[in-house]
């Protein structure tokens, strides 16, 4: 009867403590990155009123290989949306070809988290090279004034 109890006890004691610890998991997904860029005086956008062709924009990183991007016309607006770029966790440089005179650098350095049984990305530096930029606190789009 007391080996009984005994192990009874064990086999409670080790199922709650495994039921403790298992709070599930859960993942987010990196951020995308979007870019709006403007006018620096009349902030308009700079492919609605036709100073760039939206089909002629590339985006690429430092070892010119294509990075895959959208055009998406948001709130009267287009912007260029980059979704795969916060999965590389190594700092990385890209480069965002509007025209042929006009090149948008940007530096990228993201890591991987994990806490309270959830992994998800962090941002650790975006450096955007030559233009003024801001990021709306609401949407997170990237406004580049050029």
């Amino acid at each position: 009867m007391k080996k009984n109890t005994l192990l009874l006890l064990i086999l409670i004691f080790t199922i709650s403590c495994n039921l403790s610890n298992d709070c599930g998991e859960c993942f987010t997904p990196p951020r995308q990155f979007n870019f709006d860029f403007v006018d620096k005086d009349t902030e308009e956008n700079l492919f609605v009123n036709d100073t760039f062709d939206k089909d002629a924009v590339t985006v690429f990183d430092e070892n010119d290989e294509d990075v895959n991007f959208q055009m998406v016309f948001y709130n009267e607006k287009y912007i260029l949306s980059i979704a795969e770029i916060g999965w590389n966790t190594e700092p990385k440089t890209y480069t965002i070809k509007l025209s042929d005179d006009v090149l948008i650098v940007f530096e990228l350095d993201m890591s991987t988290v994990s806490s309270d049984c959830c992994t998800y990305f962090e941002v650790e530096n975006f450096t955007l090279q030559t233009y003024e930029h801001t990021e709306s606190p609401t949407t997170g789009i990237i406004q580049v004034k050029i």
